[in-house]
């Protein structure tokens, strides 16, 4: 088989560049390839929390008032839907002792979800986070369980849904 003299040239001089061999100088610049973009999808933004701050305060139970805490303490109902399942941090700070306050989460007209009360010793604050909400309507309900003076509190809710 014959190879023409011109692509046998070409050939290996193509050889012996890729090799090592002689160094051309180019003449001309080398053509651009331009690759395909690549895919790029932008990712949804991130969920911001919306927060709400509520601050008030809860009187001891009296008569005429409906018991909510194991018909024993008043408390302060707080409602809020979730449009999607998501998460929940919620603070309660208060004004008294470190037990003065208990604070319950509750899917509205239902069950118990979360309920806490601050640690002995510690300041008048309770923080806690649920990352398992459905998408419904909740309680946030604030007891009095000191049972005996008016608490004043701030309540901080932050949702992401």
């Amino acid at each position: 088989m014959k190879v023409p003299t011109l692509a046998a040239t070409g050939l290996s001089l193509l050889c012996m560049v890729g090799c090592g061999g002689s160094t051309l100088v180019p003449t001309s610049p080398s053509p651009t390839i331009s690759a395909p973009a690549p895919a790029t999808s932008s990712p949804a933004p991130p969920d911001e929390p919306t927060q709400q701050v509520i601050t008030g305060s809860v009187a001891p139970l009296r008569s005429g008032m409906t018991p909510c805490y194991v018909e024993r303490y008043s408390c302060n109902v707080y409602g809020f839907s979730m449009r999607h399942d998501g998460a929940v941090e919620v603070t309660l700070t208060w004004e008294g002792g470190e037990r003065a306050l208990l604070i319950q989460l509750y899917e509205a007209g239902s069950r118990l979800v979360h309920e806490d009360l601050a640690r002995r010793g510690a300041p008048p604050r309770i923080q806690f986070r649920r990352t398992d909400l459905d998408a419904r309507a909740y309680e946030l309900r604030v007891v009095n369980y000191d049972g005996v003076n008016t608490i004043p509190f701030t309540l901080t809710l932050e949702k992401w849904d």
